[in-house]
């Protein structure tokens, strides 16, 4: 990666580009900040319950936010600050953006981080990235408002069965994302073994000790959890990354 890369992908002008999509975002939070807060006081929610559910959230979203942060640091190398802020602030994905990354050095044979990288490396990339979450952005314009319907269909009419195949949905989701991580066995695998062994620990404490903060911090512990074991098992050589 050449100095006139860098200075071109963290330059004023792609700052001020990418700042629009950052308030957008922030815009969108607001929103649907206000929104909650207001339909929390229609169903009855006293402001205690409110406090603590906000609480709560922010609270579980360090554990992920730790993720986004190091997908940006990453995506920073490849792409400059400017960018990377304004992806990760838009999808958070790890696996999407470096994958969106690599396949447009690859588009173009180019490698990534050798000095072959230039503008239009950085151009194509901007595009790939964005155009290839058009679908999801489309699905909740157009369905969202929809989804009681779904519901409805899902369930058969029957709402007790809504969240049983909303957490039958997200234990799938959950699944799909650490069963690439088991096989073919690497370094991962322990993050994936640890943090679950980790998450049955706290939960077995949990439903006897009733603690809040445990229920709020879990995430975030059974995630550091797995970094560390992970790190410490291919520090000491045990399995290859």
């Amino acid at each position: 990666m050449t100095e006139a890369y860098k200075s071109m992908s963290n330059s004023m002008i792609m700052w001020i580009a990418c700042l629009p999509g950052i308030l957008i975002v922030l815009f969108q939070a607001m929103k649907f900040f206000l929104k909650t807060k207001r339909s929390a006081g229609e169903l009855g929610l006293s402001e205690k319950q409110m406090k603590s559910a906000i609480r709560s959230a922010a609270i579980t979203s360090i554990g992920p936010c730790f993720v986004m942060l190091t997908t940006m640091l990453t995506l920073m190398l490849y792409v400059g600050s400017p960018l990377a802020w304004l992806r990760v602030d838009f999808i958070g994905s790890a696996i999407y953006e470096l994958q969106a990354a690599d396949l447009t050095s690859k588009a173009l044979g180019v490698e990534l981080g050798s000095a072959a990288m230039d503008s239009s490396f950085l151009a194509t990339s901007a595009l790939v990235m964005s155009l290839g979450c058009v679908p999801w952005v489309l699905f909740v314009a157009l369905f969202a408002d929809k989804m009681d319907k779904v519901n409805d269909f899902m369930s058969g009419g029957n709402a007790r069965m809504i969240p049983i195949i909303g957490t039958g949905g997200l234990i799938g989701i959950f699944c799909s994302l650490t069963a690439d991580k088991v096989y073919p066995v690497k370094t991962q695998i322990v993050a994936v073994i640890a943090a679950a062994v980790v998450m049955l620990i706290i939960q077995k404490y949990n439903e006897k000790a009733d603690k809040q903060w445990v229920k709020e911090w879990n995430l975030t512990i059974c995630m550091l959890a797995g970094m560390i074991a992970a790190t410490m098992a291919h520090s000491m050589g045990f399995l290859v990354a």
